[in-house]
């Protein structure tokens, strides 16, 4: 039985724990969780979600990370003018929008 595909995405201690078991079953009632999780990540490399404290410690018992990591957008760097504009003393940006607005009526 070990001659199966070992999806790429498997913790090697998981693959390691199974060849040695020889079943999904085995490893399965070994590590104490569900067969279909331990089946989704060696077949699939489908890993279970990390929403609840009860999936989080399976993820643990199956070799994987308590928390997936989660993909960050990268921040848009500022404007060019809003760089200079910031970059201005208070007291030069004060001036600057008095003067815009002194010839204007209230």
């Amino acid at each position: 039985m070990n001659d199966q595909f070992i999806h790429p995405n498997t913790p090697p201690r998981l693959v390691k724990k199974f060849r040695k078991a020889g079943s999904y079953h085995k490893l399965a009632d070994e590590i104490e969780v569900n067969v279909s999780y331990v089946f989704d990540l060696i077949a699939y490399g489908k890993e279970p979600n990390d929403t609840t404290p009860k999936l989080r410690e399976i993820r643990h018992r199956l070799g994987l990370r308590k928390y997936k990591p989660r993909n960050k957008p990268k921040p848009t760097p500022a404007p060019k003018h809003l760089i200079w504009w910031n970059n201005q003393g208070k007291d030069k940006r004060h001036a600057i929008v008095k003067k815009i607005y002194e010839g204007r009526k209230p």
